[in-house]
């Protein structure tokens, strides 16, 4: 969404991955069809690695002395206002408090949403779906209420196949469709289709 919303002029973005390196991202990225090198995404994408801080600090075990949470948005402050981006991609909030082991996830959770809505950003953050039945949209069951909107991805498997479903779950003073919807790589467009 943000490569493509960056080629049509509309944005620029901040990409922060905890799990996966730059160049990694970089290259799934390519695999898809999309041009890193191109000077439009170049200039408008920055992808944040902290993968690579997290084993740093875990290395030196000072881990545990951060505030990671402040610290996070104070680099979202300062880049919001020195390159003035529109759009944050959080990979993923799940990684993040395993990152951080916090004392109340329920409260930074709270805190960091409320600072990307003070900052005036268009969030998309990652999160894994949990419980028993792998039904809570996040990890404390509480992200689903701070959102705005949902937007869950699933696979499901039929026989040999896997498919891949999407489903606008919430969506704040929308009026959308419910239900699962099939989604489709198409690779000669390098674009994921819905429907």
């Amino acid at each position: 969404m943000l490569y493509n919303a960056v080629l049509e002029g509309r944005t620029s973005g901040i990409y922060v991955t905890l799990e996966q390196s730059k160049e990694s991202l970089a290259g799934h990225m390519a695999n898809m069809g999309m041009n890193v090198e191109d000077p439009r995404v170049r200039s408008n994408i920055a992808i944040i690695d902290l993968a690579d801080l997290r084993v740093q600090l875990h290395e030196a075990g000072t881990a545990h002395q951060v505030d990671w949470m402040g610290q996070l948005i104070k680099q979202l402050t300062n880049y919001r206002e020195s390159i003035g981006f529109e759009v944050l991609v959080f990979d993923s909030l799940g990684a993040f408090f395993t990152l951080t082991q916090m004392e109340n996830p329920r409260d930074e959770t709270f805190r960091f949403f409320e600072a990307c809505r003070r900052l005036g950003l268009t969030t998309l953050i990652i999160c894994e779906m949990m419980g028993e039945m792998k039904n809570q949209f996040g990890e404390f069951g509480i992200e689903d209420y701070l959102a705005d909107g949902v937007i869950h991805m699933t696979m499901e498997r039929e026989g040999d196949q896997i498919h891949r479903k999407l489903a606008i779950i919430k969506m704040r003073h929308t009026n959308h469709s419910l239900g699962y919807r099939p989604l489709r790589w198409d690779t000669p467009s390098s674009r994921f289709t819905v429907g």
